[in-house]
């Protein structure tokens, strides 16, 4: 089924069970001022999404310190989320609509009068969230600000053009909520990591959500051949998910036999706390536009972060500046060469090598 028609459907279905079952009250009667006892947040989609959404949560505790919160996650960050200071309870949903039944009934146990989704799957969001019988919405629907089902929504971003983060904060600032501080956090306790002062350690994060936001590894490898010729006692740990296992195969096959002892190869074996604890390790982190590098910047971690396809004006580092160094580079006719195995590749090891140097002021 199309999306229209999925939307489509949603407003047929919603127009009928608002007449008889609905608490949705009319947009023009809500109230920056009002408070509410019960509400719903939504961030139920990848880990760097739900990064981004960790200062508006953030601000919606503080802007309704009584109220019972009720996150809906996605269970895969269920590490990251557990025993979060800014929230009550933690519901997880998987996105489908055979699951917004048993959604809505545990919704339903703290009557929600709010929900704000600030990032999950339309149109199933808004339905559960009209079926748990909240009284408004406020939804980010990306993109345009057009999603279908504006005549359900209380507000919405229209046509915002800036960084992922400070979007939220547009969005929830009708509700009073304060917007001017973008910092992202890690929700969950977690384990520091331990710095060896002895060697420098370098993380390298071979994956992506895309292949077209991955460098290439002969990339990664052509970069660690130049460090462990240039700095002593140098250390790599490579990160990444279980799809990674292929890259962190071909990086160790393509490094000197006798360098591969200076490689941790810890992708596809770490869930997201110890993913949390070895990056809290690193002295710096090269990565893509990639949910890890918002844990760094979230941990204070220096990272330099390789972008071409995405933009970094909206999913860069925002916070800490002076810790992460941006090498954003477009693709032009003249680049095509150096796009074989990926377009991040016109990004040169060379100019990674010099960027490292530059941001640890090593000589």
């Amino acid at each position: 089924m199309s999306k229209k028609w999925k939307v489509n459907l949603a407003n047929w279905c919603l127009e009928r069970y608002v007449v008889k079952h609905g608490r949705l009250q009319k947009k023009e009667s809500f109230d920056s001022r009002m408070e509410f006892d019960n509400i719903v947040i939504y961030s139920t989609t990848a880990l760097g999404d739900f990064m981004f959404n960790t200062p508006a949560i953030r601000a919606i505790r503080e802007r309704y310190p009584q109220a019972h919160i009720t996150l809906v996650a996605h269970k895969k960050n269920s590490e990251l989320v557990e025993n979060g200071a800014d929230y009550d309870r933690v519901v997880y949903w998987d996105n489908k609509i055979k699951t917004v039944p048993s959604l809505v009934r545990e919704l339903k146990e703290f009557q929600p009068d709010l929900a704000v989704i600030l990032h999950s799957h339309l149109p199933y969001d808004v339905i559960s969230a009209v079926m748990s019988g909240v009284k408004y919405i406020i939804r980010d629907n990306y993109s345009s600000g057009i999603s279908g089902l504006e005549k359900w929504l209380t507000n919405y971003v229209f046509h915002y053009y800036g960084h992922f983060v400070r979007r939220k904060l547009e969005l929830i600032s009708v509700l009073g909520c304060r917007s001017d501080d973008p910092t992202m956090f890690i929700p969950s306790p977690y384990q520091a990591g331990n710095r060896d002062p002895s060697r420098l350690t370098i993380g390298f994060q071979l994956g992506a959500s895309t292949e077209s936001r991955c460098w290439p590894v002969k990339h990664y490898v052509a970069l660690a051949n130049r460090l462990i010729s240039q700095i002593e006692n140098v250390r790599f740990v490579l990160i990444g998910g279980p799809t990674d296992v292929g890259k962190a195969n071909q990086f160790m096959q393509q490094l000197d036999e006798k360098d591969r002892g200076s490689v941790e190869d810890c992708i596809g074996k770490t869930g997201l706390q110890q993913l949390i604890t070895t990056i809290d390790s690193f002295d710096l982190l090269i990565t893509g536009d990639t949910g890890p590098l918002h844990l760094a910047v979230a941990l204070k971690v220096k990272t330099i972060s390789l972008f071409v396809t995405a933009d970094p004006r909206s999913t860069g580092p925002i916070q800490d500046t002076e810790l992460h160094h941006i090498m954003h580079k477009s693709r032009t006719g003249y680049t095509l060469p150096l796009e074989a195995e990926g377009p991040v590749g016109v990004i040169q090891p060379e100019d990674v090598r010099d960027a490292i140097f530059s941001h640890l002021q090593l000589r």
